[in-house]
């Protein structure tokens, strides 16, 4: 069984990694390629995305790869929905399937451990 310590770090861990992702995206909507760099959401989708990663190698520790890698697959979860309610963007039924595919994949590997 999964250490539950080491499944709430992963969970808040791609959590932190799928707003990161929205501060890039929300980066790149905003400014031109050359004047990327300056962009402060950018920065900040950088520092989630490596505090996300110190989440991950601390579980990592704890914790057996082939267990906590599928796990980091919730952070597609939580990136479809931020896409969702922040950049307004639309879900069809094959993206609802999918995600659901991918809750389906998580619990598997969580029963199988």
């Amino acid at each position: 069984m999964v250490n539950l310590l080491v499944l709430v770090i992963v969970l808040v861990g791609s959590f932190i990694g799928a707003f990161g992702t929205l501060m890039i995206k929300k980066s790149t909507s905003h400014y031109p390629f050359l004047k990327l760099f300056k962009s402060s959401f950018l920065w900040l989708g950088f520092f989630f995305y490596g505090l996300s990663t110190l989440f991950y190698i601390f579980a990592l520790r704890k914790e057996e790869l082939s267990i906590i890698y599928p796990l980091v697959s919730t952070t597609y979860i939580w990136t479809t929905l931020f896409s969702v309610k922040y950049l307004k963007e639309e879900m069809d039924l094959w993206k609802w399937i999918g995600l659901s595919g991918i809750i389906i994949g998580v619990i598997f590997v969580g029963l199988g451990s």
